[in-house]
């Protein structure tokens, strides 16, 4: 079996699917091929999985700088109009490598791989949806946090949600991110369809939740999602941590790291309002940026290392509110300071602070770093989920006729 892998989005999109790449030649003896911007090039190899590029390095650094990327209400149009720039390319991409070769395939791509239900639709192949935040999914009951107010009132009855989502679907998803998609569907005589991110977006043979029940799940959730814990996969080309960050975690008391995450770009402020109430406490701090000018003058920065490794020798961790963050994070037990910016990260901030493992911080930084520094290390038993989602894929494989699995 071949798995055709498409990851949508910036490292901590695009490092999971790798890892499930991985696990899929590794447990279930599959071929795996992921079609990703060549920015993760190196990554693809260090994971030893087959790669295909998609635009070029300058295509994503153009989208991480974008300033509306990590608004809370401009956000969404960022990522539409990175989408609609690549969607037919992308299409053309992934059709071009099913017709390769004539082996059976699965076609698996993230929350915003557009084309991957596109082409299950078109030529009858097995689908699979990977979302890496529960925020994703939407709920009557228990709705996500979208917004930097918190939860929706718990008393609001469940017609008023649904005329939520509604408008919510009317008046900004569809005209946005469904534009770029409908156009495409249009190009290929496909008919339009609406609320892509309502029941459209589920409608696949699999859809795959890298979160842990325990961290969220909502009763009136898709059927035929299934979850597994959460995917542990960092390492990109990097396996330890360099010889001059080991000599200064060694040489005084273990530091307050700050990162914004690997597609926070332009947000110089964030890590200066941060490395202020570090210092204000008195203690020493490490920003973590992939971006150079992000970084306070003056400040200890390392541009990348890995969290699994990082994070057990820090004192307290601030960051964005990114997933893959949050599950390093309960690993290893490092209070949280979540400092949430847009798309699924509110959500996580308070499931942090719901867990008792962190804080949402709403502006006292200071305040807010010292109530976590205070807090205990309490690790979540937490091993990685992409063998059991490689599993679950390959019984899936197992089930389609023609697969040569059944």
């Amino acid at each position: 079996m071949r798995a055709l892998l498409m990851p949508v989005g910036s490292h901590g999109d695009v490092l999971p699917l790798l890892g499930l790449g991985q696990a899929l030649q590794n447990h279930a003896g599959w071929k795996a091929t992921a079609l990703v911007s060549p920015v993760f090039s190196k990554a693809a190899r260090a994971a030893g999985i087959d790669h295909r590029t998609i635009g070029t390095v300058e295509d994503y650094q153009q989208a991480e700088n974008d300033p509306d990327l990590h608004h809370p209400q401009r956000g969404v149009k960022a990522v539409s109009r990175v989408l609609g720039q690549f969607m037919r390319h992308s299409y053309d991409a992934l059709a071009s490598e099913l017709d390769s070769s004539s082996e059976p395939a699965v076609l698996i791509g993230t929350t915003l791989a557009f084309p991957v239900r596109i082409l299950q639709e078109q030529r009858k192949l097995p689908a699979v949806m990977v979302h890496l935040s529960p925020a994703v999914f939407r709920s009557n009951l228990k709705p996500p946090i979208l917004t930097p107010n918190g939860p929706l009132p718990g008393w609001l009855p469940s017609w008023a949600l649904r005329l939520f989502w509604w408008l919510a679907d009317r008046m900004m998803i569809d005209p946005l991110l469904g534009k770029a998609h409908n156009q495409l569907r249009r190009q290929l005589g496909l008919r339009p369809v609406y609320r892509i991110m309502d029941r459209w977006m589920h409608q696949v043979d699999l859809s795959l939740g890298l979160f842990p029940e325990w961290y969220f799940r909502a009763p009136d959730w898709p059927p035929n999602l299934r979850q597994t814990e959460f995917p542990m996969y960092d390492r990109d080309d990097v396996h330890e941590l360099n010889a001059d960050l080991e000599s200064w975690l060694e040489q005084g008391e273990p530091p307050v790291i700050i990162t914004g995450g690997s597609a926070f770009a332009n947000r110089k402020s964030f890590y200066e309002d941060c490395l202020r109430a570090a210092q204000t406490l008195g203690r020493r701090a490490l920003v973590v940026t992939r971006h150079r000018s992000n970084v306070p003058e003056g400040s200890r920065w390392v541009e990348y290392a890995p969290f699994s490794l990082l994070l057990p020798r820090g004192a307290a961790l601030i960051h964005h509110g990114g997933i893959g963050t949050v599950a390093q994070s309960l690993a290893c037990g490092i209070p949280q300071l979540v400092v949430p910016q847009a798309h699924d990260q509110f959500d996580n901030a308070y499931r942090v602070e719901q867990l008792g493992a962190g804080v949402w911080s709403r502006g006292k930084l200071t305040q807010d770093l010292a109530r976590v520094l205070s807090q205990r290390r309490c690790a979540y038993p937490i091993h990685s989920g992409l063998h059991q989602a490689a599993r679950l894929i390959s019984e899936l494989a197992s089930l389609q006729p023609g697969s040569g699995c059944a």
